[in-house]
């Protein structure tokens, strides 16, 4: 029995210093990480503003003519002249070249000899016709005679309206071979030289003459940008600008917009016209467009990089009187001249600015000093959208 009770004895001193042990610890030992209460996160803020905003939408075009035609021959020929110079200034109706006109003229010669012949033969056929009524009005010849008569005239008149009908194709022949400019233009390469033979099946054209003055651009917007361009060109022509190799800009004006939108990159195609005195401008060139729609009245901006992208689109952080942040959806309208204009949020409005990539509503931050150092900038999925001229 002594040994039970010394042995109890021991193991309640065992439990009571344990206990001691784990007491003293808790309240007065050294304090872990995660008891340590976490400060708010740091981040920066600006504020909404409302403005009046040019609405601008930018995109890259290529230079193309306006008007471009390719001169063929309308007849196979030997080219008897070539009367310009490659790069010449072209007018229309200017003679380009000329060909062999042997074979048409003497086509021409004999259709108008043959109507010639046909001709005296009709005059003999109407007189005899009317010889042959006289003489049947006296009944020295039967009235078939009369018949005969007439429709020997009737078939000689045909005859000459179709031999008249070759003297107008042969002319038009003899008229192919003078090849004259059917625009204004810059002339293009020559691919033929006298004494060369010009045939109609060719594959490439004699010349390609490209008008300079004016000129076009040619470009593509996204397909939601439609709208604001369709209600500025209702009330006044859209301006478009580009800038000439010296640096200049030169203005132009929206000129035709595609009927359709294409599917696959869902863009609708546009085109401006120019105007081109120093023909410093080039087809084929590209050159950065600027269309401008006018001016988006009281519109919200902010910079870009404080909008966010979430699985539901885009949002930002809005900061309230107690420091405590919540998200709230926007919608981007167009990135222009680094500032966001975008639609969901009020002038005024406190938002996030840096800092906001791990924040979650309802979460309590510090905010910088605004001559503070600047925080290292968010970089949320999607945040290379923000950097585009239009929204997606």
């Amino acid at each position: 029995m002594a040994i039970n009770k010394k042995t109890t004895f021991l193991i309640g001193l065992i439990i009571i210093g344990s206990t001691l042990t784990f007491i003293f610890g808790f309240f007065f030992g050294p304090k872990t990480e995660s008891s340590i209460p976490k400060k708010p996160p740091l981040v920066s803020v600006t504020k909404t503003k409302t403005q009046d905003f040019p609405i601008e939408f930018s995109a890259q075009g290529h230079l193309v003519a306006l008007s471009q035609v390719d001169v063929r021959p309308q007849l196979t020929g030997t080219i008897k002249s070539l009367n310009f110079q490659e790069g010449d200034e072209i007018k229309v109706g200017q003679v380009l070249f000329t060909l062999d006109a042997s074979d048409a003229t003497a086509q021409l010669k004999r259709f108008e000899a043959l109507a010639a012949q046909i001709t005296a033969q009709l005059a003999d056929a109407k007189r005899d016709f009317s010889r042959a009524t006289e003489l049947a009005k006296s009944n020295f010849i039967a009235p078939s005679a009369v018949d005969t008569a007439a429709s020997k005239a009737d078939a000689l008149h045909a005859q000459l309206k179709a031999a008249e009908a070759e003297i107008e194709s042969a002319r038009v022949m003899v008229a192919h071979t003078k090849i004259t400019a059917p625009i204004s233009g810059k002339a293009g390469a020559v691919t033929v030289h006298a004494g060369s033979l010009a045939q109609v099946s060719a594959t490439a054209p004699l010349v390609t003459l490209a008008q300079f003055d004016p000129i076009g651009v040619e470009f593509s917007l996204p397909e939601q940008n439609l709208n604001p361009i369709l209600a500025a060109r209702a009330s006044a022509p859209v301006i478009v600008s580009i800038n000439n190799p010296d640096g200049k800009t030169i203005e132009g004006k929206l000129s035709f917009i595609n009927n359709t939108v294409n599917t696959d990159t869902g863009s609708i195609n546009m085109k401006a016209a120019f105007p081109n005195p120093q023909q410093n401008l080039w087809p084929g060139a590209f050159v950065r467009v600027t269309l401008h729609a006018g001016v988006s009245k009281g519109a919200v901006v902010l910079p870009p990089q404080a909008i966010m992208e979430g699985p539901t689109g885009r949002f930002v952080y809005a900061v309230d009187g107690d420091s405590k942040v919540f998200s709230k959806p926007v919608t981007l309208i167009r990135v222009q001249d680094e500032m966001a204009v975008i639609d969901g949020l009020k002038s005024g409005e406190q938002i996030v600015l840096e800092g906001g990539q791990n924040l979650r509503t309802g979460m309590l931050v510090q905010l910088a000093a605004p001559n503070g150092p600047k925080l290292s900038p968010d970089k949320p999925a999607g945040a290379g959208a923000m950097a585009s001229e239009s929204a997606k």
